[in-house]
């Protein structure tokens, strides 16, 4: 989907290395999955003290598969069945005003070569939500079919609403298509967007989550979800059978998982354990780790993949703490590099004492995060 989305990320404080700049403008009424979302995963910033990370990789084998709307133009299946694609989210419309033209054709032809779809809608929540759930509805014929994917509510649009408001009309349409429908639908975010212009509301955590995070991490969810079910992880993929750039997504579990899902018997997989992405260290650190941030000083655990704050080290599995500088007659932060008053070696605080060698800029504890030479 074009101008596409970037991920969000579960974060709580002031201001993160990573926050969306504005948003595109793009061509009115006609947003694709991704469109409204601009956040990346890799922020490179960040950590304990100022963001919060929920990151959870998939729980084993993933699957394959694509999102798709009348840009991609002229699909070849067969080449795309034969790249490994085993599903296809396709655009029903952009809200009311703009109904794809390619959707009844896709939606076709996927079924016919064997690949699994599924319905997604852009949401535009200063339209008539009824009219655009009804607009889902009628497209799938006024029923829900077995093998096909839950339809999607593409959340990536505010309308300059308030997140509160955003978030009812989001329940409205998620209540309306489901009694039509039988099946309980997807939601498709961003985590920013989700913290920031819905509010963050924990109803939804019944709904699968299709994340939007483009990054060569594990995505970061938005509260409430702990586990996802889709993940967009790319904007910039090639199928063959497409000319161009395409949106690629991933399934959480195998083919058989994904056939189950599509027949409404999915079995639900607890979360794998979570990390925490920690800019002190600068590298993810498991659950139960305490790291003393370099941005505050303050100390903090690592728990159900979000910083929280500790008054001390109890309970902690690993405990990485600012080392004392002689040379510098302070503490410094983990990864801090100093060459000694004493004999004039480079050292490194790697979280517990001073290491060496330090050659290059780097040190045992990775990249020197500063560094203080006599």
């Amino acid at each position: 989907m074009r101008s596409r989305l970037f991920a969000l990320v579960f974060v709580f404080g002031s201001a993160c290395v990573g926050d969306a700049p504005p948003e595109p403008t793009g061509t009115a009424d006609d947003g694709t999955a991704g469109a409204g979302l601009n956040e990346s995963g890799d922020t490179g910033g960040g950590g304990e003290g100022n963001n919060f990370y929920a990151r959870v990789c998939a729980a084993g084998e993933v699957t394959k598969g694509m999102d798709i709307s009348y840009y991609e133009g002229t699909v070849n299946w067969t080449s795309v069945k034969n790249a490994g694609i085993k599903f296809a989210f396709i655009r029903v419309s952009d809200g009311t005003g703009f109904h794809d033209p390619k959707f009844a054709s896709y939606w076709a032809d996927a079924a016919a070569h064997g690949i699994i779809r599924g319905p997604y809608q852009f949401f535009r929540p200063t339209q008539g939500i009824d009219a655009q759930a009804d607009l889902m509805i009628s497209s799938l014929g006024g029923h829900y079919t077995p093998g096909d994917l839950p339809p999607v509510i593409d959340v990536e649009a505010d309308g300059g609403l308030a997140p509160a408001t955003v978030a009812a009309r989001v329940r409205q349409w998620v209540d309306r298509v489901h009694n039509a429908l039988g099946v309980t639908p997807i939601v498709y975010t961003g985590k920013y967007f989700w913290r920031d212009e819905v509010g963050g509301p924990t109803s939804f955590v019944s709904n699968p989550l299709w994340i939007a995070q483009y990054t060569s991490l594990c995505p970061d969810l938005p509260a409430p979800w702990s586990r996802w079910t889709f993940w967009q992880n790319t904007e910039t993929g090639t199928v063959a059978g497409i000319s161009g750039k395409v949106d690629l997504d991933q399934f959480n579990g195998s083919l058989a998982d994904l056939q189950a899902f599509a027949m409404g018997s999915g079995t639900t997989t607890e979360p794998p354990p979570t990390t925490c992405a920690s800019a002190t260290m600068d590298k993810d650190e498991p659950d139960g780790t305490c790291v003393q941030a370099a941005s505050d000083g303050a100390m903090y655990q690592c728990s159900a993949g979000m910083w929280v704050a500790k008054s001390g080290t109890s309970g902690c599995t690993q405990t990485y703490s600012w080392c004392d500088s002689a040379t510098l007659g302070t503490s410094v932060p983990p990864r801090t590099c100093v060459q000694a008053a004493s004999d004039h070696i480079w050292y490194q605080c790697n979280g517990s004492t001073w290491v060496a060698p330090v050659s290059s800029g780097a040190g045992p504890a990775g990249d020197c995060s500063t560094m203080h030479s006599l």
